[in-house]
């Protein structure tokens, strides 16, 4: 550093070395500048929210496609019976809670893409045994009396199916349809007046 004395005015100046120092950084600027790690830190939490759920979207999407798609050429559905019907073997069976004719019985069968029973074999008869007394079923000798087919023009085979003791018998004048019979010591096939009013048995084959 160089001191000098000037005598007119008696007057002394120093001259030292010029130190630079750092300008101080605005209060806006350092609040910028220390809130950018926070801005950047939310910007990465939205944008991976938005793209969970642009994920979250597309299989949604992709599932429903996939569900209402129809099964490929060769793979096998899996059927069951309507609602409210029975299933034993590869056919349903819809019992009434009605009571109509016997050719009304058949008309809402009809109308249900069904008819009345057909009844095949033993095992067949005992799983229908039981859920009403009486039920009309598909089976008549209107044609021929004594000779009895099913609604799909086949034989009924006397031999192979248990019929009511004593029965068909052809009383009251002409008992010309069927029906199947649950009553104490009354059990079985049965031949009844085709206007009477029963409740009945629809049966339709599982495809």
């Amino acid at each position: 550093m160089a001191v000098f004395h000037l005598n007119e005015s008696d007057a002394t100046f120093e001259v030292g070395e010029y130190q630079q120092f750092p300008k101080p950084e605005p209060e806006d600027a350092a609040a910028e500048t220390s809130n950018k790690p926070k801005l950047r830190h939310v910007s990465m939490v939205l944008l991976s929210f938005g793209l969970l759920c642009v994920l979250q979207a597309v299989l949604n999407i992709s599932l429903r496609l996939i569900l209402s798609e129809p099964a490929v050429k060769g793979e096998t559905l899996e059927h069951s019976c309507p609602q409210s019907w029975l299933m034993f073997g590869s056919s349903c069976y819809y019992i009434s809670s009605q009571r109509k004719s016997w050719d009304d019985s058949r008309q809402d069968c009809v109308q249900r893409n069904a008819d009345l029973v057909i009844i095949n074999s033993r095992q067949e008869q005992n799983f229908l045994t039981g859920f009403t007394a009486v039920a009309w079923i598909g089976m008549t000798d209107r044609e021929v009396e004594g000779t009895w087919i099913w609604v799909d023009g086949t034989p009924v085979n006397k031999d192979s199916l248990l019929w009511a003791p004593g029965q068909p018998d052809g009383a009251f004048g002409g008992e010309d349809c069927g029906d199947l019979h649950t009553m104490i010591n009354f059990i079985g096939l049965n031949d009844f007046k085709c206007s009477t009013r029963n409740q009945w048995i629809c049966e339709k084959t599982l495809t």
